[in-house]
C-alpha cells in the first residue's frame, strides 16, 4: 500500500513537506508542485481520519436518513455525498431504520467523534442532543428556529397532484396513504385537499388501519368500491410512490384500466438507477437542490457566517413528471 514516505521518496521532498501540502499548510510553490504530481503518479489516497486526529479538524459529516430502501433516499444520499466530496468532505451514511433509538445513538455518536457536520432526516426529537459545537442542518423536519431547516414544497405539490388530475378528466379523486399520516405527508394532504374544495372537486380519503400489513387494507378497500371492473374513483394520489405504486398493482390485478378508467400521482418522482424509464407519475421532489442546499447551509455554519432565522428555512419548488399511469 502506498504511502506517505513513498510520496515523498519519488517527489524528492520531506516526509514533512508532504504532511503539510496534505494538510493545507503552507507549502513552497515548486514543492506543491512536485507532491501533486508523485501523488497522481502513485493514486496516493490520504488517510483522512489520520489526518483530522492531527489537525483536530474533522472532515467527516454525518448523514442521517430513515431508510435506504428507497428509491428517494438512495438518490438523496447519492447527490448528498457528491455535494460534499465537492467541499472536501467524507459522507458517514447512518440508517436509522425509522427507529428514535437509533437516531439517537448516530447522534449521540456524532457528539463523541466530533465530526465537522451532522445533516439529518431524523424524526426523533433532536433538539436537545446535538452538541452546541456542530454545525447542524435538518432536512423535512424542524428541530429549532436555530438550526436551518431544508424542505421540498409539500403543500404545493399535494395542490399540484390535484389540480394535474383534474385537468386530466378525473372527476372523483381519492388520497391515500399508510396510517398515521403526519408530518409532511399531511402537509402534502392538506394541499390536495384544498384544491379540490377550492375548485368543487369530489374528493374522499382512505388510510390504513393496520400498518404492518397495509397492503391488504388497501386490497380490501379496493374491493368494497369495486363493481365488476368499475372502481368508484377515477383519480388518485398518495403521499409517496411506495403506496402508489402499491395501488397501483391491486387495481390492476382487479383488471382495472390504468390510466384510462384510473389515473394515479405518487409523491418522490426519485428513479433507481439514471437511464430508468418513469413510469408512476409522480409530484418530483429537488434531490440534487435539496443536497447542494442542505451543504450549503451546513459549510455556512462551519465558515461561522451568521443567518437570520428567515435565511434558515428553505422551501425548494416541486414539479410534476409524466408517467404511465396518468393521461
Amino acid at each position: 500500500m502506498v504511502n506517505m514516505n513513498d510520496v515523498a521518496s519519488l517527489a524528492g521532498v520531506s516526509r514533512g513537506s508532504v504532511s503539510n501540502y496534505i494538510n493545507g499548510k503552507k507549502t513552497k510553490p515548486n514543492t506543491q508542485k512536485k507532491i501533486a504530481q508523485a501523488i497522481a503518479e502513485l493514486n496516493y489516497v490520504p488517510n483522512a481520519m489520520a489526518r483530522s486526529l492531527k489537525t483536530s479538524q474533522s472532515n467527516f459529516v454525518v448523514f442521517i436518513i430513515p431508510t435506504v430502501n428507497s428509491p428517494f433516499f438512495s438518490e438523496l444520499s447519492y447527490y448528498m455525498q457528491q455535494e460534499l466530496q465537492k467541499n472536501g468532505y467524507k459522507m458517514i451514511l447512518c440508517n436509522s431504520n425509522n427507529r428514535s433509538e437509533d437516531e439517537i445513538e448516530y447522534i449521540q455518536m456524532a457528539n463523541t467523534q466530533k465530526v465537522a457536520g451532522l445533516i439529518t432526516m431524523s424524526y426523533a426529537d433532536a433538539a436537545n442532543l446535538i452538541a452546541t459545537d456542530i454545525p447542524l442542518v435538518s432536512i423535512e423536519k424542524k428541530v429549532s428556529d436555530q438550526v436551518p431547516l431544508v424542505v421540498s414544497d409539500n403543500y404545493s405539490g399535494g395542490q399540484l397532484a390535484g389540480k394535474t388530475l383534474v385537468n386530466s378528466g378525473a372527476k372523483r379523486l381519492l388520497f391515500i396513504s399508510k396510517a398515521p399520516v403526519r408530518n409532511i405527508s399531511a402537509i402534502r394532504e392538506e394541499g390536495f385537499f384544498d384544491y379540490c374544495r377550492e375548485h368543487n372537486i369530489t374528493v374522499d380519503r382512505f388510510v390504513t388501519r393496520d400498518i404492518a400489513n397495509f397492503v391488504d387494507d388497501f386490497a380490501t378497500f379496493i374491493n368494497e368500491n369495486t363493481i365488476n371492473t368499475t372502481f368508484n374513483y377515477d383519480g388518485i394520489f398518495s403521499d409517496s410512490d411506495e403506496f402508489a405504486s402499491d395501488f397501483y398493482f391491486l387495481l390492476t390485478q382487479k383488471g382495472i384500466n390504468v390510466p384510462k378508467d384510473v389515473q394515479i400521482i405518487g409523491f418522490d418522482g426519485a428513479r433507481i438507477y439514471s437511464r430508468q424509464q418513469i413510469f408512476l407519475s409522480s409530484i418530483k421532489q429537488p434531490t440534487a437542490e435539496i443536497a447542494k442546499s442542505s451543504v450549503e447551509k451546513l459549510l455556512s455554519q462551519m465558515n461561522q457566517k451568521n443567518t437570520t432565522a428567515s435565511h434558515n428555512h428553505v422551501t425548494l419548488p416541486v414539479h410534476f413528471v409524466k408517467g404511465m399511469t396518468t393521461l
